[in-house]
């Protein structure tokens, strides 16, 4: 078992697959430290570039958030209204059911 947990703790980087529900690719390698080693090929990022993708990343997120938050605003009034409609249909109702 201390063999088994020795092995895997000597092992350096992991990997797996990439996952496009998440836009996580798990192929890239990162150390068991948690210092991330850049794939021969790729470009570096400067601080802006990244700073720019994470800031559209946020607007996307804020306005997703805006969205939700606006259709369940909606979605609160448009039953308030229904109720009020459903209530003066009823009342309408009793009185023609009265006068008859």
């Amino acid at each position: 078992m201390k063999l088994l947990l020795t092995a895997f703790l000597l092992v350096s980087s992991a990997y797996a697959q990439f996952d496009p529900a998440t836009n996580i690719d798990f192929d890239m390698p990162i150390d068991i430290d948690g210092t991330y080693t850049q794939q021969p090929g790729q470009k570096q990022l400067t601080p802006a570039q990244r700073m720019k993708l994470l800031r559209k990343k946020l607007e996307k997120r804020n306005e997703l958030m805006v969205r939700r938050k606006i259709e369940t605003l909606r979605y609160q009034q448009e039953v308030e209204m229904m109720k009020k409609i459903q209530a003066a249909f009823n009342k309408t109702m009793q009185n023609l059911d009265n006068i008859q």
